[in-house]
């Protein structure tokens, strides 16, 4: 029970979650003579890929909002890792419940 309260402590712990994960990948202008229709791209963007209606979709995220959203991003993934071993410690809590209960079954007639 201490370890749950741990673990609530830490998803209460979360202000701002971006959801979803980011992505790095190099940018294509395609403007004709410019160097990266050459094969050569400009430096690489970052992308927030998130599935919306059943397909993932990549936003560029501005150069001023890197810092930001790889912040968001992570505290959405530590989260998301805290809300599953909440779930899994909520089912160890539960089996040990059952366990008890069962122990202190008792029988008929009384003895």
């Amino acid at each position: 029970m201490a370890e749950r309260r741990g673990v609530e402590r830490e998803l209460l712990g979360h202000r701002r979650l971006l959801r979803g994960s980011l992505l790095e990948r190099p940018r294509f202008c395609g403007k004709a003579g410019c160097k990266c229709t050459r094969g050569q791209p400009h430096p690489v963007g970052l992308y927030l890929s998130r599935p919306v209606e059943g397909t993932a979709r990549h936003l560029f995220i501005k150069a001023a909002d890197h810092g930001r959203a790889r912040r968001e991003a992570s505290a959405y993934k530590g989260f998301r890792r805290a809300l599953r071993r909440w779930r899994a410690i909520g089912k160890e809590l539960n089996q040990l419940w059952e366990a008890l209960g069962e122990a202190q079954e008792g029988s008929y007639p009384f003895g």
